[in-house]
């Protein structure tokens, strides 16, 4: 009888997933006898989760500007290269190589190769970024690369290829962008590129391609939905000859480096993308009463989609006011359509047109409208370029780590599952097993009524007051856009737009509220996973990164040391935002022996100093001093005017991780 139970439980598990696994009982009887499995298992559901939150790859067909390709047709020539010439000096954060969309031929990212940086156009002195040597560099799954710039300072970065990839007699190798980010911002859209062993097709293939802002990956979203909300900026055209344009006042005069303009998504029965297909842009000098024409542009191949933003360079044109005039509609179906979902116009480094009112003329119709600069584009919420394609790299690393965990995840399940179904076989003929089942049912049926009065608290929370304040957030808004259009008071329409913010500010404080009840999400890496949803949500315009290096990421923490680690978090956040002026801020966890590490890094202006029994000290921020001493933690703060803070909390992991009856 008892092969017989052993056979029923094998043909039971064999070919099952690790979710349905966990689900029978053999499963979890193999996962009691064998931690490592355990292990692996929640590393997996980690990493799964962590992607959540992360960007999507979205492969976009590049009509014309698809990149910039070379090769080496003979062994003894010189090795191809790509130079780029960033214009001035600039400190490097992080640089990315982009690879080409996937043609029949597979990927032609360079195999080996070498990154140089150097502030002369010769290269005499130079530092070496990244070298592959003998080693071939793994297959990039179509998502970005990211290098660490090391806190070089270069204008000049040349890429030398020592292995491409056979196609006949010949190495090739291609790229579709190569983006340096310093301040946060992309300095290398519109620069200069030089190569040798170039291979040019007009309007495909050419080295200025590496640098026109234009990727195959989609576009720059990957925060939050736009309130199911899309802008409604396009427009039929009925009239030959028709021409639509949108204008914005800076309010003073600056030196414009960038224009960047995002399609807007037109659904339906024909899904589709549209931005002109000709434009013209015009701007107004401080002194000059008319508007005078700076660039004009034409898409080489017509009549298709317009997936990714349109990246234009201005060359730091003085100006205090834009125009940008649509001469030529995209076709959509049969229909000519005029469209955008966001303008930005860059400079210095700042997005000088965010929050303004963009006033936009077609077919006699003259309106100011804001959803053109609200942040969004037609779905989602806009992120930095580098945060975008951070992201990407992330999610690649991930679902690299993920695909090679889950071949040992199988075979460690299913050895694991075998030796369980005759260990169980052999015991369930003891009876002592029986009252070991009646004490562990009635700590499940106590841990489930208290799980279900946290789910009804959650629940009423997320109903009752989220609706409420979600309503309020929306009267506010329709309010505030009526008194607008209707030119009613300006004050009651910042009122109603702080009623807005406060509900929206609300609603988000309770949805925080909600996760710390929830007991299924108490772990580290939960913590980390909303962490990152936070940062999203708060440095959208920060170039930021969140690293977790803990080995415990599946150690359960008690409520209390959840709640307080997620609120230091936020401050030092919050305090970012409102006080640093940073750009760029690193955020990571890891394992100093028995202590979890929790580090928040910005480049901002750092913390004041304030004189303390005579001697000059750091201002410490005090809702950080509590959150630390109620953890029992080591609080370091290290700070310099304009060089940015450091702030380091180190708590005893046996401080925070919850009993094994309270779980």
């Amino acid at each position: 009888m008892l092969a017989a139970c052993a056979l029923a439980a094998i043909s039971c598990g064999e070919g099952l997933l690790a979710s349905e696994v966990m689900s029978n009982p053999i499963g979890k009887v193999a996962r009691l006898f064998n931690p490592k499995l355990v292990k692996m298992e929640d590393r997996v559901e980690f990493l799964n989760r962590q992607l959540i939150s992360l960007a999507a790859h979205e492969e976009k067909n590049l009509r014309y500007g698809v990149g910039c390709r070379g090769a080496r047709k003979d062994p003894t020539d010189a090795p191809p290269s790509l130079t780029v010439d960033l214009g001035r000096d600039f400190p490097i954060d992080t640089l990315f190589l982009i690879p080409l969309q996937s043609g029949e031929g597979g990927s032609i990212f360079p195999k080996a190769f070498k990154i140089e940086l150097s502030s002369d156009a010769g290269f005499s002195e130079h530092r070496v970024l990244y070298d592959t040597g003998r080693n071939i560099f793994p297959d990039t799954g179509g998502k970005p690369v990211k290098f660490s710039g090391q806190g070089a300072v270069a204008r000049y970065v040349r890429i030398t290829v020592w292995q491409g990839s056979l196609r006949g007699r010949s190495e090739v190798f291609g790229l579709s962008e190569l983006v340096v980010i310093s301040g946060g911002f992309p300095v290398s859209f519109g620069c200069e590129v030089s190569d040798v062993g170039g291979l040019r097709v007009e309007n495909m293939w050419y080295p200025e391609a590496l640098t026109d802002g234009r990727m195959p990956l989609g576009s720059w979203e990957g925060g939050n939905w736009a309130d199911g909300m899309v802008a409604p900026e396009s427009f039929e055209v009925h009239g030959v000859g028709q021409a639509i344009s949108w204008g914005s006042d800076f309010g003073k005069t600056e030196k414009l480096d960038l224009l960047i303009l995002f399609p807007m998504e037109i659904h339906g029965m024909l899904e589709a993308s549209v931005i002109p297909e000709k434009l013209e842009v015009r701007v107004l000098a401080e002194d000059e009463v008319g508007f005078t024409s700076v660039r004009t542009w034409e898409a080489p191949f017509k009549g298709g989609p317009q997936d990714v933003p349109f990246v234009l360079d201005l060359g730091g044109v003085s100006a205090k006011a834009i125009q940008i005039n649509g001469l030529e509609a995209s076709m959509v179906g049969q229909v000519p359509m005029f469209g955008l979902s966001e303008i930005q116009v860059w400079a210095d480094g700042i997005n000088i047109v965010k929050g303004r009112k963009v006033t936009r003329s077609f077919a006699g119709d003259t309106a100011d409208v804001d959803y053109l600069t609200d942040g969004f584009a037609s779905a989602r919420e806009i992120i930095p370029v580098g945060s975008w394609l951070t992201q990407l790299h992330d999610r690649w690393r991930l679902e690299r780590e993920i695909e090679a965990l889950r071949p040992m995840q199988a075979q460690m399940a299913s050895e694991s599952e075998l030796n369980a179904t005759w260990g169980s076989a052999m015991m369930l003929g003891l009876t002592f097993l029986i009252p070991v089942f009646i004490v562990e049912r009635r700590r499940l049926i106590s841990r489930n009524q208290i799980d279900e009065l946290r789910k009804r608290i959650a629940s009423d929370l997320h109903d009752d007051i989220g609706s409420n304040l979600g309503s309020i957030s929306l009267i506010a808004r329709t309010a505030r856009k009526d008194l607008v259009r209707q030119h009613g008071p300006e004050g009651v329409s910042q009122d109603l737009g702080e009623v807005e913010s406060i509900a929206r500010e609300s609603s988000l404080a309770m949805r925080d509220i909600v996760w710390l009840l929830e007991r299924k999400q108490d772990s580290i890496g939960d913590l980390v996973h909303r962490m990152r949803e936070t940062a999203t949500r708060l440095l959208r315009e920060v170039d930021y990164s969140i690293e977790c290096d803990s080995g415990k990421a599946a150690a359960k923490l008690s409520l209390d040391a959840k709640r307080h680690l997620f609120l230091f978090y936020k401050e030092a956040v919050h305090n970012i935002l409102k006080h640093s002026g940073a750009t760029s801020v690193s955020i990571r966890l890891w394992d100093e022996g028995d202590k979890l590490a929790l580090e928040v890094i910005d480049n901002g202006k750092g913390l004041p100093k304030v004189v303390v029994d005579g001697k000059e000290v750091t201002k410490t921020v005090r809702k950080l001093d509590e959150r630390a001493r109620v953890l029992e933690g080591d609080l370091v703060m290290q700070t310099e005017p304009g060089k940015g803070t450091r702030i380091l909390l180190m708590v005893k992991r046996s401080l925070l991780i919850a009993a094994p009856n309270l779980k």
